[in-house]
C-alpha cells in the first residue's frame, strides 16, 4: 500500500519541483529510498503500539481515571481564525480545537483546565503588527532582551522581535481560550531593568480598547497605552523556586499581580529561570 501511494504520488511531486519551480530533483524523489525511510517508521510504529485511534485511546485512559494534558502549540495569535490573519499557521492552536484534534468531546475536554502559558514579554518572529515592539531608541534594549531570554527561532535561528507584554493580546486569548489559570515565564530575563513597561491598552481613533479589534489591519493602526512598574533587583532563581512566592523581589510580585487582575486569572507556576525546576508552582491543576 505505502509503495503503491509512492509511485502514483512521488512523479507528480517531482514534475511539479522540476518544470514548476526549476529544481533539480535528487534523491529526495527516490521513490526506493523513501520506501525503505518510511516503511522503517512505519514498523516502528506498529512495534511500539503508537497506532492508536486517538479519541478512543484518550476516552480510555479518561474512563480509567488517568490524567490526560493536551498541549496546544503555538499561540493564540497565530491561530488561523483568531489571530493576525494572514500572520498565522494552518490550524487552530486555540484551546477549543483540543475537541477536534483529539476525538474527544467538547463537554469531556471542558471539565478541565485551560492554562495559558505566556512570557513576562512579547516576542514573534515574522512579520506583522506588533504594537508594543522596541524598536528605534530601545532596540539595544530589545537585544539585551533577546539575549538574556535566547530569543531566537529555534529551527532557523532568527532573532525574534521583541516588544512588553501586551494586554490587549492577553484579553483577547484569555477570552478565546477560556484560560482558568496561567504560567508566566522568564520573569528573570526582565530582572535588573530600572523599570518595566506593559502595553496596557491601545488608542485607535482617539479613543481608549482593551483588546484586539477584529481585523489585523485595524490593529496596525493601534497605539499602545503603556503602564510603567519600577524595575526588580536580579535574584537567584533556584533559591526563589526552592522558598516560593514570597522570595521573589516585591517589584516581580505587583507586576504578576497585576497581570492576574487585569485577566481575573490566577498564576498557576511563574517561570524564574531557564531550568526546568526553576519554577514557583502556586496552584497544580493535576492535584485539585
Amino acid at each position: 500500500m505505502l509503495r503503491e501511494r509512492l509511485e502514483y504520488a512521488v512523479p507528480q511531486k517531482r514534475a511539479l519541483y522540476e518544470d514548476v519551480y526549476g529544481g533539480d530533483a535528487g534523491e529526495e524523489f527516490d521513490v526506493d529510498a523513501l520506501y525503505e525511510q518510511y516503511r522503517a517508521y512505519g514498523e516502528r510504529i506498529r512495534n511500539e503500539g503508537m497506532d492508536v485511534n486517538a479519541g478512543d485511546y484518550l476516552a480510555d485512559r479518561i474512563d480509567d481515571g488517568d490524567t490526560v494534558m493536551l498541549e496546544g502549540a503555538q499561540g493564540t495569535s497565530l491561530d488561523i481564525d483568531h489571530g493576525v490573519y494572514p500572520y498565522v499557521t494552518s490550524s487552530n492552536p486555540t484551546a477549543g480545537y483540543a475537541a477536534t484534534g483529539t476525538g474527544l468531546g467538547p463537554t469531556t475536554v471542558g471539565q478541565g483546565e485551560v492554562v495559558g502559558v505566556v512570557k513576562a514579554y512579547l516576542s514573534r518572529v515574522g512579520t506583522g503588527p506588533l504594537p508594543t515592539e522596541l524598536t528605534g531608541d530601545d532596540e539595544d534594549l530589545a537585544e539585551y532582551i533577546r539575549e538574556e531570554g535566547g530569543e531566537y527561532g529555534t529551527v532557523t535561528g532568527r532573532p525574534r522581535r521583541v516588544g512588553w507584554l501586551d494586554l490587549p493580546m492577553l484579553r483577547h486569548a484569555a477570552r478565546a481560550n477560556g484560560f482558568t489559570g496561567l504560567a508566566i515565564n522568564h520573569l528573570d530575563v526582565l530582572a535588573g531593568l530600572d523599570e518595566v513597561k506593559v502595553g496596557h491598552a491601545y488608542e485607535l481613533d482617539g479613543d481608549t480598547i482593551y483588546s484586539m479589534p477584529a481585523t489585523t489591519e485595524r490593529w496596525g493602526d493601534c497605539e499602545p497605552i503603556f503602564r510603567t512598574f519600577d524595575g526588580w533587583p536580579e535574584f537567584d532563581p533556584e533559591a526563589v523556586a526552592a522558598e516560593g512566592y514570597e522570595a521573589l523581589p516585591e517589584q516581580a510580585r505587583e507586576y504578576v499581580e497585576y497581570v492576574e487582575s487585569e485577566l481575573d486569572t490566577a498564576a498557576y507556576a511563574l517561570g524564574v529561570g531557564p531550568g526546568r525546576k526553576e519554577t514557583v508552582v502556586q496552584q497544580n491543576p493535576f492535584e485539585q
